[in-house]
């Protein structure tokens, strides 16, 4: 078989704060003209309302899993060309507006300290039809190099291959991040040791299907990993897998290796559901992999997300409801639901039958499947407004804490913060959030970034890696390179490439709208969580002052007036906090953080 370098593969497009603020300044415009014109604040609220749609927010991740980052932050190429854009590591491009000063954003009170690592597994079956990432199709009978640990096609075009030049790759990058430089050599704020700036809280196996990856290469990872960086105690690290990618063996080995949370590609119970959306897997696989998992880690001990989609072509309102109950009945009881609304991106199946757009009324598929008959039509927007409201209210009762817009964590009754240790000394859960998850919605998140497509933040500086295999693969081999003639860990900044080297390196690289972003990315992460902007923090920033915070306020007012949001006092603070509504406040999140991105644009301007 043949194995595919997706050079050609759609890029996967970044979507910024602005580009959010572009799209939705006309929509809110007319909604305050319609307000201002109004008589009274009571037909100024409904007359805002009207201008308003009710559906699943849309900047947010609305497709399951894979990536590196946020969603407004997730980016697999800073350009749109997948195979001749990226220069050697040491080489990037210059900027394009002179630098600026790098932002100085410290963590708020009580931020967990640590980064986190995404480690990004390409393999996948097969390309499903809503999917636009960057992946590398190895044909859907594979099993994690064929079921088995060891295969050398000497050949280089099997999987084997492929597989030992990817892992040659992604240790080559984890080994120059293991030795860059700290970021506190070079901070006057922050006064943090080596071994700190190379702790890490949480590891993320995300792609793809990292299940399809040998046993050897996930060890082989976290070796490194583990090599040049320092694991915390109780450490979360997760891998994502897809029903029907492994069996028991596998997933002992995998535990053993170091993985202890488990992300299942569930996405439906419903065989039309699963096939419609071009998945390999169906019902009968999703319950054998819970099975398994019990087995693996116990029953009581199993500590496992699954992912679900609504919104998706053929899937009705009951059927949804079912979805649900469905898996909340799950046993061992998935610990953690990331729920999703279907996202259609250009360059997809999905993209070319059923076209890209908000407005997905009625719309039916302009193509029939050959496999199937005719394609069934995407629910209407109303619909997916009602999925996602009513996923928050059944999940609730059913005791999963809504913490951020599309996750759900069950809460039992160690939901404290602690960890309790059995007589054996194991640690048993007592917060089922995501923690890898949760350092991309922190103020001061920071996150290494390993793989295909994969995209880091640290020390104020993103960057993102080729999307295509072969430029990938060059491309760690630029920074092999760099590193062949340099002996030990102690290596001069001045030879790490200025992504990579913190602020004294990073300043000549930082662009102007990296810096403009920074709060309004900030903003639309943290209202997007149960626990709300902490305006006091924006105002104790160096870069930000009361003139920020009461833009932020003026353009939270339109979620105050509908009733949408509030605003909490703060016992300490001067500001308070903001947090939006759950489900409704959640359902308007886009047009809400629209209109404070709209009051911050004048800030900037003015």
């Amino acid at each position: 078989m043949k194995y595919v370098d997706e050079t050609t593969a759609p890029p996967r497009r970044r979507r910024r704060p602005r580009a959010i603020l572009a799209a939705s300044a006309a929509l809110l415009s007319a909604a305050r003209d319609a307000s201002s014109s109004s008589s009274s604040s009571s037909s100024s609220s409904s007359s805002r309302a009207a201008s308003f749609l009710p559906t699943p927010p849309s900047s947010i991740r609305r497709r399951p899993r894979r990536g590196g980052g946020p969603p407004s932050l997730r980016s697999s190429s800073s350009s749109s060309s997948s195979s001749s854009s990226f220069e050697p590591p040491d080489a990037p491009p210059p900027p394009s507006r002179p630098p600026r000063r790098r932002l100085r954003l410290g963590p708020p009170s009580g931020a967990s300290g640590g980064l986190g690592m995404y480690v990004h597994v390409p393999y996948c079956r097969r390309r499903c039809d809503y999917c636009d990432f960057a992946i590398v199709p190895i044909g859907v009978d594979a099993r994690h190099g064929g079921g088995t640990d060891d295969d050398d096609d000497d050949d280089g075009g099997g999987f084997g291959g492929l597989d030992r030049a990817y892992r040659r790759a992604v240790l080559d990058e984890i080994d120059v991040l293991g030795r860059r430089p700290s970021s506190s050599s070079s901070s006057d704020d922050d006064d943090v040791d080596d071994a700190t700036s190379r702790r890490l809280r949480s590891v993320y196996f995300g792609g793809g299907t990292p299940s399809l990856a040998p046993p050897s290469t996930i060890s082989a990872i976290l070796d490194s990993i583990r090599e040049r960086f320092v694991l915390d105690d109780g450490a979360e690290v997760t891998m994502e897998m897809d029903p029907g990618t492994f069996d028991e063996n596998y997933l002992v080995a995998v535990r053993d290796a170091g993985i202890n949370r488990v992300s299942l590609g569930v996405q439906s119970f419903d065989d039309g559901v699963l096939a419609g959306l071009g998945r390999v897997h169906r019902s009968a696989d999703v319950y054998r992999s819970v099975e398994i998992v019990g087995r693996a880690f116990g029953i009581d001990d199993a500590n496992y997300s699954i992912d679900l989609m609504s919104g998706v072509p053929g899937l009705t309102l009951a059927g949804w409801a079912d979805t649900l109950r469905e898996a909340v009945s799950l046993r061992p009881r998935p610990t953690h639901l990331s729920l999703y609304d279907l996202q259609v991106e250009e360059g997809t199946a999905f993209g070319r039958w059923y076209g890209v757009g908000e407005d997905r009324d009625g719309v039916v598929a302009s193509t029939t499947s050959s496999r199937d008959g005719p394609r069934p039509a995407l629910p209407s927007a109303e619909d997916c407004a009602f999925m996602y409201a009513y996923a928050s209210g059944y999940l609730k009762f059913r005791d999963y804490e809504h913490y951020e817009i599309s996750s759900y964590a069950y809460r039992d009754d160690r939901a404290d913060g602690r960890i309790d240790r059995d007589d054996d000394g194991r640690g048993r859960r007592s917060n089922n959030r995501g923690r890898h998850n949760q350092i991309y919605w922190e103020y001061d998140g920071r996150w290494h970034a390993v793989g295909l497509g994969a995209t880091s933040n640290v020390d104020g500086k993103r960057y993102a890696r080729p999307r295509a295999f072969s430029d990938y693969v060059s491309w760690t081999e630029g920074l092999r390179r760099s590193f062949a003639n340099v002996g030990g860990d102690a290596v001069p900044t001045r030879t790490f490439p200025p992504w990579l080297c913190g602020e004294s390196g990073a300043d000549a690289e930082l662009r102007d709208d990296d810096e403009d972003d920074r709060l309004l990315d900030i903003v639309m992460t943290r209202l997007r969580t149960s626990e709300g902007l902490d305006l006091d923090w924006v105002a104790g920033q160096d870069n930000y002052d009361e003139t920020h915070v009461e833009a932020i306020l003026r353009g939270f007012e339109l979620a105050l007036d509908l009733k949408l949001g509030h605003k909490d006092a703060s016992p300490t603070g001067t500001y308070g906090c903001l947090r939006l509504n759950d489900p409704k406040g959640f359902l308007f999140s886009n047009h809400i953080i629209s209109s404070i991105f709209l009051e911050l644009s004048e800030v900037d301007s003015g």
